[in-house]
Protein backbone atom coordinates (compact mmCIF):
# COMPACT_ATOMS: atom_id res chain seq x y z
CA UNK A 1 0.00 0.00 0.00
CA UNK A 2 2.69 2.53 0.96
CA UNK A 3 5.67 3.21 -1.24
CA UNK A 4 8.99 4.72 -0.23
CA UNK A 5 7.80 8.12 -1.46
CA UNK A 6 4.91 8.05 1.01
CA UNK A 7 7.32 7.16 3.83
CA UNK A 8 9.51 10.13 2.85
CA UNK A 9 6.40 12.31 2.81
CA UNK A 10 5.36 11.07 6.26
CA UNK A 11 8.87 11.77 7.59
CA UNK A 12 8.74 15.29 6.16
CA UNK A 13 5.33 15.87 7.73
CA UNK A 14 6.56 14.62 11.10
CA UNK A 15 9.59 16.93 10.95
CA UNK A 16 7.60 19.81 9.46
CA UNK A 17 4.95 19.97 12.19
CA UNK A 18 7.34 20.86 15.03
CA UNK A 19 9.20 23.26 12.76
CA UNK A 20 5.98 25.06 11.90
CA UNK A 21 4.87 25.22 15.53
CA UNK A 22 8.22 26.21 17.06
CA UNK A 23 9.42 28.54 14.30
CA UNK A 24 6.07 30.04 13.37
CA UNK A 25 7.40 33.43 12.30
CA UNK A 26 10.37 32.07 10.34
CA UNK A 27 9.77 32.21 6.62
CA UNK A 28 10.14 28.76 5.06
CA UNK A 29 9.44 26.79 8.24
CA UNK A 30 6.36 25.29 6.58
CA UNK A 31 8.16 23.94 3.50
CA UNK A 32 8.92 20.43 4.87
CA UNK A 33 5.28 20.06 5.92
CA UNK A 34 3.89 21.22 2.58
CA UNK A 35 6.37 19.07 0.64
CA UNK A 36 5.46 16.02 2.73
CA UNK A 37 1.75 16.58 2.23
CA UNK A 38 2.26 16.93 -1.53
CA UNK A 39 4.24 13.69 -1.61
CA UNK A 40 1.61 11.81 0.36
CA UNK A 41 -1.32 13.13 -1.66
CA UNK A 42 0.06 12.96 -5.20
CA UNK A 43 2.09 9.72 -5.02
CA UNK A 44 0.41 6.95 -6.99
CA UNK A 45 -0.91 3.91 -5.19
CA UNK A 46 0.62 0.51 -5.95
CA UNK A 47 -2.61 -0.51 -7.65
CA UNK A 48 -3.55 2.80 -9.26
CA UNK A 49 -6.64 2.61 -11.44
CA UNK A 50 -9.30 4.96 -12.79
CA UNK A 51 -11.34 4.72 -9.60
CA UNK A 52 -8.48 5.88 -7.37
CA UNK A 53 -7.60 8.67 -9.81
CA UNK A 54 -11.22 9.81 -9.77
CA UNK A 55 -11.33 9.60 -5.97
CA UNK A 56 -8.15 11.67 -5.69
CA UNK A 57 -9.51 14.34 -8.05
CA UNK A 58 -12.85 14.55 -6.25
CA UNK A 59 -11.12 14.67 -2.86
CA UNK A 60 -8.98 17.59 -4.03
CA UNK A 61 -12.02 19.44 -5.39
CA UNK A 62 -14.03 18.91 -2.21
CA UNK A 63 -11.13 19.93 0.03
CA UNK A 64 -10.51 23.05 -2.04
CA UNK A 65 -14.15 24.13 -1.81
CA UNK A 66 -14.34 23.40 1.93
CA UNK A 67 -11.01 25.15 2.47
CA UNK A 68 -12.12 28.22 0.56
CA UNK A 69 -15.39 28.41 2.48
CA UNK A 70 -13.45 27.99 5.74
CA UNK A 71 -11.03 30.74 4.68
CA UNK A 72 -13.85 33.15 3.86
CA UNK A 73 -15.61 32.31 7.12
CA UNK A 74 -12.54 32.79 9.31
CA UNK A 75 -11.70 36.07 7.57
CA UNK A 76 -15.24 37.35 8.12
CA UNK A 77 -15.24 36.32 11.79
CA UNK A 78 -11.78 37.83 12.26
CA UNK A 79 -12.89 41.14 10.74
CA UNK A 80 -15.92 41.23 13.06
CA UNK A 81 -13.69 40.55 16.09
CA UNK A 82 -15.36 37.24 16.90
CA UNK A 83 -12.45 34.95 16.06
CA UNK A 84 -8.77 35.49 16.90
CA UNK A 85 -7.78 33.14 14.04
CA UNK A 86 -7.63 33.97 10.35
CA UNK A 87 -6.60 31.63 7.52
CA UNK A 88 -5.13 34.47 5.48
CA UNK A 89 -1.71 33.17 4.47
CA UNK A 90 -1.62 31.02 1.33
CA UNK A 91 0.75 28.56 3.03
CA UNK A 92 -1.85 27.75 5.70
CA UNK A 93 -4.53 27.41 3.04
CA UNK A 94 -2.35 24.91 1.15
CA UNK A 95 -1.66 22.95 4.34
CA UNK A 96 -5.37 22.88 5.19
CA UNK A 97 -6.46 21.84 1.68
CA UNK A 98 -3.85 19.09 1.34
CA UNK A 99 -4.53 17.69 4.81
CA UNK A 100 -8.27 17.66 4.20
CA UNK A 101 -7.72 16.14 0.73
CA UNK A 102 -5.61 13.31 2.19
CA UNK A 103 -8.25 12.58 4.82
CA UNK A 104 -11.09 12.58 2.27
CA UNK A 105 -9.16 10.52 -0.30
CA UNK A 106 -8.08 7.73 2.04
CA UNK A 107 -11.46 7.64 3.76
CA UNK A 108 -13.22 7.21 0.41
CA UNK A 109 -10.58 4.78 -0.89
CA UNK A 110 -10.74 2.44 2.09
CA UNK A 111 -14.49 2.80 2.60
CA UNK A 112 -15.21 1.77 -0.99
CA UNK A 113 -12.60 -1.01 -0.87
CA UNK A 114 -14.07 -2.53 2.28
CA UNK A 115 -17.66 -2.14 1.13
CA UNK A 116 -16.88 -4.02 -2.10
CA UNK A 117 -15.13 -6.88 -0.28
CA UNK A 118 -17.90 -7.29 2.32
Amino acid sequence: MFTITKYVGAALVLTGLPLLILQHATLGSELPLITGLFLIFFTKEKNEDERSQQLRASALMISFVVGYIFEIGTTYLYDKGISPFQLAHPRYFIIFVLTLGIIIFYTKLFATAYSKSA
